[in-house]
């Protein structure tokens, strides 16, 4: 059943055994193992059934820190980032998880084979089953062959050759999934409810215990009673919902002793995957593709390479997991990064502004982009220009907090946004760039080079749109928000599953690993008492 939260009296009292705080990634795919398992779940959703880029924003935030494209990469609707998600999937790397001596803060509670199995999982629930030996041979292979890792060599300082690239694969269904269409089919089918136009604003709990959602809408309140809760909101959006929750404790108010006492990480670590183009490479010969290959035994599935400094490189010397993709040029020219970022958001006509319009008209290289992706046509180049998704360093002063001039037509305090990049964010970046053109130079299908400055990629990068952090997960209260099972410290019956727990987020798209976390939290969630 879908309910409009604006038309439920005030004051309204819902019941459900499980409730879960968002309809994104890791709401539907927490949902999608107790669903079928015939479990009551009822989910809250603060925006509408359908939005567009235009209308008004059903949560409005302080954004006090770094531009951070929130208009274009939150979802606030039904089916929430799925409604735009790309649909590109690759999981996290072994590295990713491991506690690295050079990067503070970093390691998981668990470990890349923990989530193998959900990887597999959420591959199926995204895509369908994928043939992942197909992923890893035929395909990707095109470009890659123009940098295969055995051509990479560089000599070290103790004169042993080391191999310095890894290629990764990353794949996507030309129709991604949309979560609205599968919350629709639950729906209808009386398998789930969903109250959308509704704001959670307060969870209220009593010796560990939450039992009460407070919600809002269209000036009024109802709320929710259940056994558990989820909450899966999003990384700006969950700890402004907890926060609010644990105001008092936050304050050292001794009028509530039974509230659990909020972790100090709780909206630290803000993170995201910084992006963007700098520098070019100038190939002797033309690639063959720009790496978006069709598998020929599933015409839907199309998967492209990137590449990674290879673990032992990345140890030596002291370097983040960095992405690089290489997408073929329309000339020498530096890619206009802010206009090409500007199209992050744009699902369709109705997205369109007058600045995308403007900006198709001033550079031919967004054409040409369109032309390569939306497009069956397969234009040649030997300008390849290198796009980066970066990982950004654990940083606990990049945080969202509670704004404390603002609050929502309730009055709550909305959230604060924070986000920063470090000096070392910067300088490990300017080390990864040195190291890799410098390889890149000695390549014997290179004939040129155009390495950008740092001062051009400090101007212009962009959020990868890729929100995460905010509720790291550790194996203690001291060190993060959740458990290695999502439950939130301090409570028992409250877990969260969304980008929020990541510790680290690595240079890939989160939406695969949320997807998975949200499906092994459904299967733990499912072997509890009700």
């Amino acid at each position: 059943m879908l309910i409009d939260g604006k038309q439920l009296e005030r004051d309204a009292v819902l019941r459900a055994e499980i409730c879960i705080v968002g309809t994104g990634m890791g709401a539907l795919s927490v949902a999608s193992a107790l669903i079928a398992e015939r479990r009551s779940v009822l989910f809250i959703e603060t925006g509408p059934l359908e939005q567009t880029r235009r209308a008004h924003a059903a949560l409005q935030i302080e954004n006090v820190g770094r531009p951070f494209g929130i208009s274009t990469s939150r979802g606030l609707e039904v089916g929430g980032g799925t409604a735009f998600w790309h649909g590109v999937c690759a999981p996290l790397d072994e590295e990713d998880f491991q506690a690295r001596p050079w990067i503070a803060h970093s390691g998981w509670p668990i470990g890349r084979s923990e989530l193998d199995p959900w990887y597999a999982t959420a591959e199926e629930f995204l895509c369908g089953r994928l043939d992942r030996m197909a992923c890893n041979t035929d395909q990707g292979a095109r470009l890659a062959g123009h940098l295969d890792r055995r051509k990479m060599d560089r000599q070290t300082t103790d004169r042993r050759t080391t191999d310095v690239l890894d290629a990764k694969t990353y794949c996507y269904r030309s129709s991604p999934f949309r979560g609205k269409e599968l919350l629709r089919e639950w729906c209808t089918h009386g398998r789930a409810r969903c109250v959308y136009n509704s704001t959670a604003l307060r969870l209220l709990h009593q010796h560990g215990k939450a039992h009460t959602l407070v919600v809002g809408s269209a000036g009024h309140q109802f709320s929710v009673i259940a056994n558990k809760f989820v909450i899966a909101a999003g990384a700006l959006e969950t700890p402004r919902l907890l926060l609010n929750s644990l105001l008092d404790s936050l304050q050292g108010t001794p009028a509530r002793a039974a509230s659990p006492p909020a972790s100090w990480w709780l909206g630290r670590n803000l993170i995201d995957h910084p992006v963007g183009y700098l520098s070019q490479i100038r190939f002797h010969l033309p690639p063959t593709d720009d790496g978006a290959a069709p598998d020929r035994r599933d015409p839907v599935l199309r998967v492209f390479p990137g590449f990674v400094l290879t673990p032992g490189i990345q140890h030596q010397h002291q370097l983040p997991n960095h992405t690089m993709f290489v997408r073929q040029g329309i000339s020498s020219r530096p890619v206009p990064n802010r206009a090409v970022m500007s199209f992050l958001g744009v699902r369709g006509t109705r997205d369109i502004r007058l600045t995308h319009l403007t900006s198709l008209t001033r550079h031919p290289y967004i054409l040409w982009r369109i032309a390569h992706q939306k497009l069956s046509l397969r234009p040649r180049s030997r300008y390849g220009d290198l796009f980066f998704m970066t990982e950004q360093l654990p940083n606990p002063d990049s945080r969202v907090s509670l704004s404390e001039r603002q609050r929502d037509r309730f009055g709550l305090p909305i959230a604060r946004v924070d986000w920063r990049l470090s000096e070392q964010d910067i300088s490990m970046f300017a080390d990864y760039h040195q190291l890799l053109m410098a390889n890149l130079r000695e390549h014997e299908e290179v004939r040129g080079l155009r390495a950008d400055s740092m001062a051009r990629w400090e101007d212009s990068l962009a959020s990868g749109a890729h929100h995460l952090g905010t509720a790291r997960m550790a194996a203690s209260a001291r060190d993060g928000v959740v458990d290695a099972d999502l439950k939130i410290f301090g409570f028992e019956n409250a877990w969260i599953s969304d980008g929020s727990v990541f510790p680290t987020g690595g240079s890939v798209n989160p939406s695969l690993t949320i997807c998975a976390l949200g499906h092994r939290l459904g299967h733990h969630l499912n072997r509890l008492s009700p």
